[in-house]
């Protein structure tokens, strides 16, 4: 689960930068830079949305859970006896109130 956050907050340090640059860029047309400043400001939402997955999830009592907005998935640490249906509802309910998204949008994946 470390390993997953690093190396997602890698990615996301590198595009961010990449962003960064775009939007500071002076020859930029102003399209260009309301694009880059629009993604940046995803970018931060989804940050806080999955931070905030994460902390409920881990909150209702699984070990640990790491949550990827851009592919909306949600990996979860189960139980000895693996996710049941109500874990499933449980977490996909949480991710729903968090961004709006339907359950049939939501993929779980249990970390083995």
């Amino acid at each position: 689960f470390a390993s997953a956050r690093l190396n997602r907050q890698q990615a996301r340090d590198s595009a961010l930068s990449l962003l960064q640059q775009a939007a500071g860029d002076e020859k930029a047309d102003q399209a260009s830079v309301d694009q880059a400043n629009q993604a940046i400001q995803t970018m931060a939402a989804n940050t806080l949305a999955e931070a905030q997955i994460e902390n409920l999830v881990t909150a209702k009592g699984y070990g640990d859970c790491v949550a990827f907005l851009s592919g909306i998935s949600v990996v979860v640490s189960a139980s000895e006896n693996g996710l049941t249906d109500t874990d499933t509802a449980r977490i996909s309910e949480i991710v729903m109130g968090e961004t709006g998204l339907k359950a049939s949008q939501i993929k779980i994946i249990q970390a083995s």
